[in-house]
């Protein structure tokens, strides 16, 4: 016995407010990505000081090529977090009224997490391209830098939107990753305890990119990625907990309604 075409199962309307749903979510990321880039573009001091910064500490250690490169790897992560927590400490109050308003805070946060991190991908590529231009002809593994500097980027995005989550202001955000940036530059990364920040893998992908490891390439390769693809996840988790915590609303129970009058 077939069904009249007006007609429709439970699961065909389910997948039908599903897929809305998805559309909506989908529509409301890529608007919020969208103004997340304009509102970087008119911050052209800040921007162009989070794009210089790395540049200049590669040049002051050229001549040392695994230094200079883990530095920019480094000041590329300072320069992405920091873009991060600007974006997500301007936006609170916006985000605040968007989730009231019906907006999902998982749409806001993927936005603007999805505008920083591409942000911070252009800028890394664009600084693979100007290591490969200068030093590139002498090099181990020169195709591993722009895989070291796309994943900097990758764990620097949610770095700096934990650091928003956690202060109230971008100025005490800003001091916190800077002192998380220059405790990675100044300690012996060869330490183990040192694992424990978050741009560990800077020092073995350096080391891959520079050095003539032998056999142990792979190794140094490995233990990089899955540091840096651990990082991302732990720091992606946390920023993302505390992010939907605080976006999200009370909503308070119906009034009931009032019983008739007596005279």
């Amino acid at each position: 016995m077939s069904t009249s075409p007006d007609q429709s199962t439970p699961q065909t309307e389910w997948g039908r407010t599903e897929g809305a749903r998805f559309r909506s979510m989908a529509a409301t990321t890529g608007l919020v990505a969208l103004v997340t880039l304009r509102e970087l573009a008119r911050r052209r001091g800040a921007l162009a000081l989070a794009t210089l910064l790395p540049l200049t500490f590669y040049l002051v250690r050229l001549e040392t090529h695994w230094t200079a490169i883990r530095l920019l790897s480094i000041g590329l992560g300072w320069a992405t977090a920091t873009l991060a927590l600007f974006t997500q400490v301007s936006s609170r109050s916006v985000d605040r009224r968007l989730a009231v308003s019906g907006a999902r805070p998982a749409s806001l946060l993927l936005g603007r997490y999805l505008a920083v991190l591409g942000l911070g991908w252009i800028l890394g590529l664009l600084y693979s391209g100007l290591v490969l231009a200068t030093i590139g002809d002498e090099l181990t593994h020169p195709s591993a830098v722009p895989v070291m500097l796309l994943l900097t980027a990758t764990v620097a995005t949610p770095l700096g939107s934990l650091a928003a989550a956690l202060v109230p202001r971008d100025l005490e955000g800003a001091l916190l990753l800077l002192s998380v940036m220059a405790v990675q530059v100044l300690v012996d990364p060869s330490e183990g305890w040192t694992r424990v920040l978050p741009l560990w893998s800077t020092r073995e992908l350096a080391s891959v990119v520079v050095e003539n490891l032998g056999p142990d390439t792979a190794d140094y390769l490995r233990r990089g990625l899955t540091h840096g693809a651990t990082m991302t996840v732990l720091l992606t988790t946390a920023s993302w907990a505390v992010g939907v915590l605080r976006l999200r609303t009370v909503r308070l129970p119906a009034p009931s309604p009032a019983g008739p009058a007596y005279s």
